[in-house]
């Protein structure tokens, strides 16, 4: 299974992506984590929907944007379906 970082703040962070010396990494409030999901909704339902990650890939290959570009398929945190990415 192809897990896909989540692309959520917890802080203040160094360049390696650890949090900072001294400051101690801050969780979300009930409130964030539901305006979140509520986002992340919106935005799944925009997208196409498959059932399976052969589906999602059989589609991806045809529907390839031109040479050289590469679609990629990841199953969804929020549907539990597949989506492809365009391929670049």
């Amino acid at each position: 299974m192809l897990l896909v970082p989540r692309r959520k703040p917890t802080g203040p962070r160094d360049r390696r992506g650890a949090p900072r010396a001294g400051q101690a990494a801050r969780e979300p409030s009930a409130q964030q984590t539901a305006a979140y999901l509520a986002r992340q909704k919106v935005v799944c339902e925009r997208k196409d929907r498959y059932a399976s990650e052969a589906e999602a890939r059989a589609f991806a290959l045809m529907h390839q944007p031109g040479p050289g570009s590469r679609a990629d398929v990841y199953r969804c945190e929020v549907c539990d379906g597949w989506h492809h990415t365009r391929g670049r």
